[in-house]
């Protein structure tokens, strides 16, 4: 076999001045997750398929590389921190003491569908905080506003953040096409189909175009309630991160839905089911990082706590070619 410097389509090595600009953002980042609180958790790249399969809906798990040891014990690549960390803290939570922050960096590795040009490879920083129920809504605030200061660190002045609510709009969505079109109609909302928002609700296309109604009527008393919390949450954000955009928009995260039916449940996002944020750069349409909250990850693991995790990509940051 003749060697060649080539690697697999979407990863990437890391060398000379590219390597050391990553690293120099890595430690900035990591010694401002120190302080304020942090502990590092260094978690392994190799796990067991099995545990997964029950948390992780099915597109995310279609995204593990996965394969047999040789003793036929199925394995996965980390594709993900979150639900890894969640499965190893959550049996010990009742003897630590809450709130716990934790935070992770490394690379994660997911299976891109045939002929996608995403990264397979991701070069990470996040971290989590676990809150008892009672202080949730402080976890809420603490951990996006360092995720917002992560970005205004990071990228001083560039970014933009987009907060949303998990199930802000199922109230809407069922009073436009009732419960057995909901979840389609969610899909087309977070896909920005203008015309599909128009023929079902004016609501929906306002939100749509503009990311939150002019009016909350529309939205229903949980839905009100929903962007209320959203406009605290945004202005103390603003205020502790100058330097980030803060933006709500409903219709990002329509998807983020508790409207889930069996067709329609590969499209949905895995876990969230609170405050949700995504953080992009001028000029990219994928979002470089994000995050939220995800109880019933939790939940499903016998562990009642409030979770709130972020995640940025760090190759996107340090400003890799091609990232």
């Amino acid at each position: 076999m003749r060697l060649t410097a080539g690697l697999p389509a979407g990863v990437t090595a890391l060398l000379f001045e590219s390597a050391r600009r990553l690293r120099r953002l890595e430690s900035d980042l990591v010694s401002r997750l120190e302080q304020a609180g942090f502990t590092e958790a260094i978690l392994p790249v190799l796990d067991y398929f099995a545990p997964y399969e029950p948390l992780l809906p099915p597109a995310a798990r279609a995204e593990l590389y996965r394969f047999a040891d040789r003793d036929g014990e199925l394995l996965a690549l980390r594709s993900d921190f979150t639900p890894l960390l969640a499965r190893l803290v959550a049996p010990h939570l009742s003897a630590l003491e809450l709130p716990l922050r934790l935070f992770y960096r490394g690379d994660v590795v997911r299976c891109p569908e045939r002929g996608s040009r995403r990264a397979a490879e991701i070069h990470q920083l996040g971290g989590e905080i676990l809150a008892a129920s009672g202080a949730a809504e402080a976890g809420e605030i603490e951990a996006t506003v360092a995720f917002a200061q992560l970005l205004a660190a990071a990228v001083p002045g560039q970014a933009r953040l987009v907060l949303g609510l998990a199930g802000a709009l199922d109230d809407l969505l069922l009073n436009a096409v009732g419960a057995e079109r909901a979840a389609a109609l969610a899909g087309a909302v977070a896909r920005r189909e203008l015309a599909a928002a128009r023929g079902t609700s004016a609501a929906l296309a306002e939100i749509v175009e503009r990311g939150a109604p002019a009016s909350t009527a529309a939205l229903g008393a949980r839905g009100a309630a929903a962007l209320e919390r959203l406009q605290a949450m945004s202005e103390r954000v603003a205020a502790a991160a100058p330097g980030v955009a803060v933006s709500i928009d409903l219709a990002e995260f329509a998807d983020y839905s508790a409207l889930a039916t069996p067709a329609a449940a590969r499209d949905l996002r895995p876990y969230y089911d609170g405050p949700v944020f995504r953080a992009y750069l001028p000029g990219r349409g994928r979002s470089i990082g994000g995050g939220g909250r995800y109880d019933r990850l939790f939940a499903a693991l016998g562990a009642p706590v409030a979770a709130i995790g972020f995640s940025l990509r760090l190759d996107v940051l340090a400003g890799e070619p091609g990232a």
